[in-house]
């Protein structure tokens, strides 16, 4: 074997406490470079550590900022950038990232860094000559990181990082975790997206990064009238959740609900939500390791829209009732209901008008366009293309460095 094809050591660093999607996705990927035969290690919060350690994957503790559900309903641009810093581009946060993450990579030694929602970890990865790839849905530079990504880099600049290091921030290369027909780069707004591009050398589409068994296991035909609501554990969704059970309790079909949260506020929230069942037949968990495998069982979903909920109905030809509350979420809604794969709930619909919109769901879906999207999502093995293109991307930085060597 050339000595630059030999196996990498690949190190996967992700945002977790807001949103699992993030972490899902690295703990995927992770998982699909570790089967090539490269070592690879999950650094994140402890709060998920024990999803990475199921996957049988090596952690690293980072620490994280709390979820902070306000910056959902805040649309303007100075508020928005004064609220991030405070937040994700406070120099207190940025620096005790950048900590973290240039304390993973020595202790890990890696080739390179690819990271999700971590914004600094590039920075880190370029402070120590490494190679390193950012996942993102672009819909997010709609909203939140038009406004985010400019006080971070800022912050950056306050805290010394240099404009080398600093301009790493969303990598060498994006990779975006989807189709080009629902998360298009067209969908960015001009400025944000000149500002982007002028950060990265590379924005690729690789498609979702999706377990294996929801990329080759198979599609359910004869469903139970089962209705999955889970609506995300950053707290934002909770009203919403309630709203959902309420509504569906008179359809007459068996729920199951995913907290998507744990410990006391859980305990709290499950009591609300059986208040609001009213005696209706529902399963209730405050986390569930085979949520997806729910949601594929089921004869619809209720979800917010964040993304890897979304594509997990999406895997599994499963329709979707969208209860959106952020500016992603309700661009992801609005793209699957336009493609006929699901329908959106307005915030002030009434109760009656949700339980309709969920009984039609259920009782109409097409079954073989849902079938033919799933097929086409599952065509696109986001994990085999981020791997190839790492694997380049380490290739090439050993024989740069040992030119340089020479």
């Amino acid at each position: 074997m050339n000595d630059h094809d030999r196996p990498m050591r690949a190190l996967f660093v992700a945002f977790s406490r807001s949103s699992l999607g993030h972490i899902t996705r690295m703990r995927t990927a992770a998982e699909r470079f570790a089967q090539a035969g490269h070592e690879v290690a999950v650094a994140a919060h402890a709060e998920v550590r024990d999803l990475v350690a199921k996957a049988g994957l090596p952690w690293i503790g980072i620490d994280e900022i709390g979820p902070a559900p306000a910056w959902r309903g805040m649309d303007d641009v100075a508020q928005l950038r004064a609220f991030a810093r405070t937040r994700l581009a406070s120099p207190e946060y940025v620096a005790d990232s950048l900590r973290d993450e240039l304390r993973a990579i020595d202790d890990f030694g890696p080739d390179v860094v690819v990271s999700d929602m971590r914004n600094t970890a590039s920075v880190a990865a370029s402070m120590r000559d490494l190679p390193s790839f950012t996942c993102h849905n672009l819909r997010l530079f709609r909203h939140p990181m038009h406004a985010v990504l400019p006080e971070i880099l800022a912050t950056l600049r306050q805290l010394g990082v240099g404009s080398f290091h600093a301009r790493k921030a969303l990598g060498d290369v994006l990779l975006v975790p989807d189709l080009p027909l629902l998360d298009p780069l067209s969908d960015i707004p001009a400025e944000t997206a000149g500002l982007v591009s002028g950060l990265v050398s590379e924005i690729r589409h690789i498609g979702p990064l999706a377990p294996e068994r929801l990329r080759t296991g198979p599609i359910a035909a004869d469903r139970p009238p089962l209705l999955h609501l889970t609506l995300g554990g950053s707290g934002a969704g909770d009203k919403d959740l309630l709203r959902a059970v309420a509504a569906a309790r008179g359809l007459g079909v068996p729920m199951a609900v995913t907290l998507g949260v744990e410990g006391p506020q859980s305990e709290v929230l499950a009591d609300e939500v059986r208040a609001a069942a009213a005696g209706a037949d529902i399963d209730i968990a405050a986390f569930r390791h085979d949520a997806a495998e729910l949601t594929a069982r089921a004869a619809a979903a209720v979800v917010h829209g964040g993304h890897t909920s979304m594509m997990e109905a999406l895997l599994s030809a499963t329709p979707m009732v969208f209860m959106p509350h952020s500016e992603e979420q309700r661009g992801n809604a609005a793209r699957i209901a336009s493609l006929g794969l699901g329908a959106v709930v307005e915030p002030d619909d009434p109760v009656e008008t949700v339980s309709a919109t969920m009984a039609s769901v259920m009782s109409t879906p097409d079954a073989d366009a849902h079938g033919a999207f799933a097929a086409l999502l599952r065509s696109a093995d986001g994990a085999e293309a981020m791997l190839a293109r790492v694997e380049q991307a380490v290739r090439m930085h050993r024989i740069r460095r040992d030119l340089h060597a020479r």
